[in-house]
């Protein structure tokens, strides 16, 4: 196996089935480099809106909890000729056109983050603030001007970031933070301080922690496929995310793991591949944890 699974800290029967969101930010278009010579003997790549559509259409309908365009997503692969940073957000709001539920769009919390509030007014769509050290203010601010305005919000960091910043002034303005961390353990501590700060302003606070995986009939069917897509760089989009390559089995484990643990209380799924790793998660892992779920309540 290639999971190492925390120790188990709670009792069982506290265990919840957690909400499943996915990353679809691998449909987005290929990066070109301007700075090779093969770019200029291939086309511009475009991204397939229609199969984005259908792929998120899918995810929603068989029950993860939302989608999430991140911030690696394009629209066009000639980013040196355009302003892309607005594509994840250009493209949630042709989503909402066909189908319903919950759609992130991530922008940074500068001018950008401005113009996307202002773009996302009035729809369905919800932003998704990557944060760093340098803009925890501005990022605050915006958070708080997206609350006045009726937009979802989610505040996205990494656990670098977390260790860098004043985690109880975060705490105390957002309702959801998605974190990008590998260790379990250092993931438990930045949620401790998150909640504890909501917890003073008597709100609650929701960690969605980041999980990339790659689902195979075998362990080591999986770790061959992650070596594959490692080789051709299809999983750029999921660094420094915890990983777990196995079965629907392992899968389960490794969130019911953290759930435990106290690190996190829902998932980001970044797939390893798609539709591939999309269909093991509506139709393998999430019908999994809830059988093991109603087990558990039968048996209490």
């Amino acid at each position: 196996m290639t999971i190492e699974l925390p120790a188990n800290t709670q009792q069982r029967s506290r265990y919840k089935v957690p909400a499943l969101s996915i990353d679809l930010s691998a449909l987005g278009a290929e990066v070109l480099d301007p700075s090779s010579d093969f770019d200029e003997d291939f086309p511009v790549e475009t991204c397939n809106l229609g199969k984005l559509s259908t792929m998120a259409s899918a995810a929603l309908t068989d029950g993860l909890a939302g989608i999430c365009l991140g911030s690696s997503f394009l629209l066009r692969s000639d980013l040196h000729l355009r302003d892309c940073r607005l594509d994840a957000v250009r493209a949630a709001l042709k989503l909402t056109s066909r189908i319903t539920g919950p759609i992130y769009a991530s922008v940074t919390g500068d001018a950008v983050g401005e113009t996307a509030l202002e773009a996302v007014k009035d729809s369905d769509v919800g932003l998704e603030i990557h944060l760093n050290k340098q803009d925890l203010d501005s990022a605050l601010d915006l958070v708080a001007r997206a609350k006045e305005a009726g937009t979802r919000v989610v505040v996205a960091l990494t656990g670098d970031t977390a260790q860098q910043i004043d985690l109880s002034k975060l705490g105390a303005v957002v309702d959801t933070v998605r974190l990008r961390e590998p260790d379990p353990h250092t993931a438990r501590e930045i949620r401790y301080s998150l909640r504890s700060a909501a917890l003073e302003e008597g709100r609650d606070l929701t960690v969605v922690a980041d999980l990339f995986m790659i689902v195979s009939a075998c362990a080591m069917d999986a770790e061959e496929r992650a070596n594959l897509i490692s080789a051709i760089g299809a999983d750029r989009y999921a660094a420094g995310s915890a990983r777990v390559l196995g079965t629907v089995h392992d899968v389960a484990d490794h969130i019911e793991s953290w759930i435990a643990l106290g690190a996190a209380d829902a998932f980001t799924i970044l797939p390893g591949s798609l539709p591939t790793d999309l269909a093991s998660t509506v139709c393998g892992v999430l019908p999994l944890l809830n059988a093991r779920r109603t087990v558990e309540a039968q048996q209490q």
